[in-house]
């Protein structure tokens, strides 16, 4: 497999718009596992289950609002604020953003990242606008105006797909006998490369799944600490005056931890066969150490074999 990989790296490089260096040759050329994507794919899938729990609400809001005609009234009296949009589909409106909003600082924390709420509120925003200022007339649509938002979820979820799989196939990790270099290609480029002898410690991670399916996240840490992250815990205890005059004095602490943590392209994230692909980094690693050593070796019998053929001539 790493075989094919490595004719694969060849005829790749010119399209990666790296150049090699000097009796510079690929090893290996790796790209990220499919299911090394998967949390980015169930979130796409998350959104078109929440189109069918945003129909089952949609639904029984409009139940409950038939049925209580005094509720109706308070709420059309308390919401009717806002022109152009009736109590019903403002409070409906509501509801969508409270869980989207939600899901995105859920999902933020379980991915330790800020992008997921970016991205529901860029999707709860544009559905917002669909309902707001759809050309479409009310009384031409089979479906309520308050439900066209929840329509387009599925098609959110689809373009979240592609876009998913194009940023996938955008990353390339190339291993080369001098150093290593990821690559990622999507609207824009960037790249990153850490030579052998800078690499300070190599983190290999697998999930469930990554030992299932065999593949695995290798984050090479460089000697200044690139590629960590900080857990960091806080402890504070704030200052008031209470209601005799007395002030309260606050003590705060931190506590972190360093942990690797890169961007999919700083490290080699989700590539397959892991235990081989850190082999040879180690290996390349293990040789460019002995490099020198080797080079002063070669250099002092070079300096021997001269002196032994001067000592000749003058014999």
């Amino acid at each position: 497999m790493l075989s094919h990989a490595l004719h694969a790296g060849e005829i790749m490089v010119g399209n990666c718009g790296f150049d090699l260096l000097k009796d510079e040759k690929i090893d290996v050329c790796l790209k990220p596992h499919p299911f090394s994507f998967i949390k980015y794919y169930l979130a796409c899938i998350y959104l078109i289950l929440l189109a069918i729990v945003f129909h089952f609400i949609y639904i029984r809001l409009n139940e409950i609002m038939e049925a209580q005609s005094i509720l109706t009234g308070f709420l059309s009296t308390l919401f009717g604020f806002v022109p152009g949009i009736d109590a019903k589909s403002l409070i409906f409106l509501v509801i969508f953003w409270a869980i989207f909003v939600l899901s995105g600082l859920l999902i933020g924390v379980l991915w330790v990242s800020k992008a997921p709420l970016i991205y529901m509120i860029l999707i709860a925003l544009a559905g917002t606008l669909i309902e707001l200022y759809s050309p479409i007339p009310q009384y031409i649509t089979i479906i309520p105006k308050a439900e066209i938002k929840v329509c387009f979820l599925p098609l959110f979820a689809v373009i979240g797909l592609i876009l998913t799989e194009s940023y996938r196939r955008g990353h390339k990790y190339f291993l080369t006998n001098y150093r290593i270099v990821t690559v990622k290609k999507f609207i824009g480029r960037e790249v990153r490369e850490i030579m052998y002898d800078k690499i300070a410690d190599i983190y290999v991670d697998q999930g469930l799944l990554g030992r299932i399916f065999n593949y695995g996240t290798i984050i090479p840490i460089s000697e200044a600490g690139f590629g960590l992250g900080e857990d960091a815990s806080l402890a504070y205890v704030s200052a008031s005056p209470d209601m005799k005059g007395k002030i309260n004095i606050g003590f705060g602490g931190k506590k972190g931890v360093s942990r690797p943590r890169a961007a999919t392209y700083f490290s080699l994230y989700g590539v397959p066969n892991p235990r081989k692909v850190h082999a040879i980094i180690v290996n390349r690693q293990l040789e460019t150490k002995e490099a020198p050593i080797l080079r002063r070796i070669e250099g002092l019998l070079r300096e021997e074999k001269g002196e032994g053929e001067g000592s000749k001539e003058v014999g």
